[in-house]
C-alpha cells in the first residue's frame, strides 16, 4: 500500500484554468523538476493538504507524461485534472460542472468496412468521487468559492470522453461516432485520457477529472468564448476542485481519529465490523427480477443486486420515459454493455429496464429502475469453458457485489438518504462453489445447491444511509456475501 504523503497535485491545461485554481493556493512557491517542469506548491486555506499545481498544455500525451513525472517526483495521495470542456448534453447548461465518473479514450479502434471502436476506459477513484458527492450535498458549497453574486453551478456526475481533437461542429463523422457509441458521455476534452491512464499505471494513484462546461461543441465555440464562458467554466471547475480537497480527510486527521491501541489486542488480526445499520422490523418489499423479466427456460445462475429506498415515492412517467434511454447509454458508459452489442430496453407501467440476453453464450445482464425508486442490476455467474455449470466464487462474488453497490448508488440522480440492499441467485438449481482460477483448469465439479431448488434470496432487512454505504462498500459487501453463501453448501455438508 502507498504510504501517505499529505500531498495533492492539481493539473490544468490552459493558463486561465491554472489561474482559477492558483487563486485559492496560499503563498505558492516555485518548485522545479530536473527535466524543467515547473510546479507551484502551497496550501489551501482551511486544510492541511500540501497542494502542487502544474500546467501541462493541451493534449493527452503531454498530460500523461507530466502526470507520471509529478507522481514520481511528489508521491501525492491524490491527483486532479480541472478545467473546461465542451458539453454534449442539452440538459447540462453552460457553466455547469461535470465530475467524471469514467473517462473514455474514444479514438481507439479498427477500420475495416465499418469502424469498430476499441475504447480504453478508466473509472474515477471511488474515494474522490465520494468526496465530490459529499461536498455538493451542502447547498452552500460554492458560496465562498465563487465571485460574489454568482449562483452555484449544477454539478453532474457523468462520464467524459477524451480524444485528440477539439470538437466544434454540429454535424461531423466524429459527432456521429460519439452519438452512436458514447451516447452517455456528458462532455468532451483533450487531456483526461492521458491523465487517467498515467495515474492508473502509477500504482493506482486516486485520480479525478473535473470540468466546467464552456461551450456546446457544436460550432458555437467562438460565440461562447467571446461571451466569457471559458472563464466562468474554469472558475466553477476550480471551485468544485477546492471543495473536494476541503472534504478530503487529511492523513493526520485520520490518525487522530483512530482509537488508542489496547495491550490485549496487540498481534491480533484486525476484523472489520459492518457499519451500524438500522434493523427493519419487516423487510422492505422488493421487486425481484423474475417477477418483471422472467428468466428464459435454460438461463444459468444469475446474481442480482438491488438497492431499495427506505422512504417510498413514485417517479413520474415522464421521468421513467427518459430513464429508459438513459439506462442504455449509462450501461454502455459504465461497461455493463459493450459498445457494439444490441441492448433491449423496455418501459412498463411500474419499471424500466435495459438488458442483454444471449442464450447462445449464456449471457444475461441488465439494469432496472422501478417507479418506487428501486435500483437493480443482474449478471450471469461466470462459467469457465471447461465446466458445464456456473461458478459461485465467494471472493469474486464479494468483489462484484461491492462494484455493483457503487454502480447502483450512482445509477439515478434523485438523492435518497437511506437504502436497504437485497441479493438473489436466480435460477439457483445448478451451480458449483469453487475458486474461479481452479475452475478454469478443472474437468469436473459438484453441485452445491441445498434445499428444494428455486431462487436464493437475501431480503432487504437492514438500512444504511447512502454516504455510509458508499464509504463502507467492502465491509457491507462482505457481510452480504457471507449471508448469501450460507445457502450454498457442498453435498457432504448436507449430511
Amino acid at each position: 500500500m502507498r504510504s501517505s504523503s499529505g500531498k495533492i497535485v492539481v493539473f490544468t491545461a490552459l493558463p486561465l484554468e491554472y489561474r482559477a485554481v492558483r487563486a485559492w493556493v496560499a503563498d505558492p512557491q516555485r518548485v522545479d523538476h530536473e527535466a524543467g517542469t515547473i510546479f507551484e506548491c502551497g496550501r489551501i486555506p482551511g486544510t492541511a493538504w500540501e497542494v502542487y499545481l502544474s500546467q501541462v498544455g493541451q493534449g493527452n500525451q503531454g498530460a500523461a507524461v507530466l502526470t507520471e513525472r509529478a507522481i514520481r517526483m511528489i508521491g501525492p495521495d491524490a491527483v486532479f485534472f480541472t478545467g473546461i470542456a465542451g458539453g454534449l448534453k442539452h440538459d447540462i447548461a453552460l457553466g455547469d460542472v461535470v465530475v467524471a465518473t469514467r473517462i473514455f479514450a474514444y479514438h481507439g479502434g479498427k477500420q475495416e468496412e465499418t469502424f469498430k471502436n476499441r475504447p480504453e476506459t478508466w473509472p474515477a477513484s471511488h474515494r474522490l468521487e465520494q468526496a465530490a458527492r459529499f461536498a455538493v450535498l451542502d447547498p452552500q458549497w460554492a458560496e465562498t468559492l465563487l465571485p460574489a453574486g454568482r449562483d452555484a453551478p449544477d454539478v453532474h456526475f457523468k462520464p467524459i470522453a477524451a480524444g485528440e481533437v477539439v470538437v466544434n461542429a454540429q454535424a461531423s463523422a466524429l459527432q456521429s461516432l460519439l452519438d452512436e457509441h458514447y451516447n452517455g458521455v456528458a462532455a468532451i476534452e483533450t487531456e483526461g485520457a492521458g491523465f487517467a491512464g498515467a495515474a492508473s499505471m502509477a500504482d493506482q494513484v486516486p485520480a479525478l477529472v473535473i470540468r466546467g462546461i464552456s461551450d456546446r461543441a457544436d460550432g458555437s465555440k467562438q460565440h461562447t468564448d467571446s461571451g466569457g464562458f471559458q472563464i466562468t467554466a474554469a472558475e466553477n471547475a476550480a471551485a468544485m476542485t477546492i471543495a473536494v480537497i476541503k472534504t478530503l480527510v487529511t492523513p493526520t486527521a485520520l490518525e487522530a481519529e483512530l482509537p488508542p491501541s489496547r495491550a490485549d489486542t496487540v498481534g491480533a488480526p484486525a476484523v472489520a465490523s459492518p457499519p451500524a445499520s438500522q434493523q427493519l422490523k419487516e423487510p422492505l418489499p422488493v421487486v425481484w427480477r423474475r417477477k418483471l423479466l422472467p428468466p428464459w427456460s435454460n438461463e444459468s445462475a444469475t446474481l442480482e443486486v438491488h438497492l431499495l429506498p427506505e422512504d417510498s415515492f413514485r417517479l413520474p412517467m415522464r421521468q421513467m420515459n427518459q430513464l429508459k434511454d438513459d439506462l442504455v447509454s449509462l450501461g454502455r458508459s459504465e461497461g455493463v454493455f459493450t459498445a457494439t452489442e444490441e441492448v433491449s430496453s423496455v418501459l412498463e407501467a411500474n419499471f424500466t429496464a435495459a438488458f442483454v440476453r444471449d442464450p447462445r453464450h449464456g449471457r444475461s445482464i441488465g439494469l432496472m429502475i422501478t417507479r418506487s425508486g428501486q435500483r437493480s442490476y443482474w449478471e450471469s455467474l461466470p462459467r469457465p469453458s471447461r465446466l458445464h455449470m456456473p461458478v459461485l466464487d465467494p471472493e469474486h462474488t464479494r468483489e462484484r457485489i461491492a462494484d455493483l453497490l457503487r454502480l447502483l448508488l450512482r445509477l439515478h440522480d434523485v438523492l435518497q438518504d437511506r437504502f436497504a440492499p437485497a441479493l438473489a441467485i436466480d435460477p439457483a438449481e445448478i451451480l458449483t462453489v469453487m475458486n474461479l482460477d481452479a475452475a478454469k483448469v478443472s474437468n469436473g465439479a459438484t453441485l452445491a445447491r441445498g434445499g428444494h431448488g428455486g431462487p436464493v434470496r437475501i431480503p432487504p432487512d437492514e438500512v444504511w444511509d447512502a454516504a455510509t454505504i458508499g464509504a463502507a462498500v467492502p465491509i457491507i459487501a462482505e457481510e452480504l456475501t457471507l449471508r448469501l453463501m450460507q445457502h450454498f453448501r457442498s453435498p457432504h455438508e448436507h449430511q
